[in-house]
């Protein structure tokens, strides 16, 4: 009788414990299953490069610098960080994982503003292709877009890119960080290959506008 008396005051103390239970869990689960971007590891499994510094650097707005290790981390990337150059069949074989992590790393740090995904409808809106050269006059447009040509000439990009959210969209990163008389169209056009190949972009064209003369 003692058993069957105190069965339903256990039972209620058993069902008020598993509902006691129920917010912890669910705020366990979302943790795991939420996981930003900031918070996984940034060591690439593929290349071994850790992107921690690059994303110490985005953190404090620390532009410049965000930038010059940016270039240093894909050539590393691709194991040319000795040579300090790159070509653009260097720029191919650079691994998705790592491309991803560094524009998606610009793009959360700048609110969106910078990243190369963030480059790439501006690089395609003035006419250029991914992987294949069109016109230089194409690519010029591209750089005049972004704030790297000045007075129809291109820009000594380490010492004259503007380190603010204050610069143009897409202004930041470059990935070429001296003076090139051509804004080192190759290996950038190589770059936006890749871009597509990792699906970080779609490949698609918009049709440039013509006019009727009639």
């Amino acid at each position: 009788m003692i058993f069957t008396d105190t069965l339903p005051t256990l039972l209620l103390a058993l069902v008020l414990s598993c509902l006691s239970l129920s917010p912890v869990l669910s705020e366990d689960t979302v943790n795991l299953t939420e996981i930003k971007p900031s918070n996984r590891s940034l060591i690439s499994p593929e290349t071994g490069v850790d992107y921690t510094p690059l994303q110490d650097r985005l953190q404090q707005q620390q532009w410049q610098e965000a930038n010059e290790t940016s270039t240093y981390l894909i050539l590393k990337a691709v194991n040319r960080d000795e040579q300090g150059w790159m070509s653009g069949k260097d720029m191919l074989q650079l691994a998705c994982w790592d491309l991803k992590t560094l524009d998606g790393l610009w793009k959360e740090y700048s609110q969106g503003k910078f990243g190369f995904s963030v480059q790439f409808p501006i690089f395609i809106d003035t006419g250029n292709k991914p992987g294949k050269l069109v016109a230089s006059y194409f690519y010029d447009d591209f750089g005049t877009r972004v704030g790297w040509r000045k007075d129809d000439q291109w820009i000594a990009f380490k010492h004259n890119l503007i380190y603010s959210l204050d610069a143009p969209i897409g202004h930041l990163p470059n990935p070429r960080s001296e003076y090139q008389i051509t804004g080192g169209q190759l290996n950038y056009t190589a770059l936006t290959q890749r871009m597509v190949e990792c699906r970080i972009v779609s490949p698609t064209f918009p049709r440039r506008q013509t006019y009727n003369s009639n």
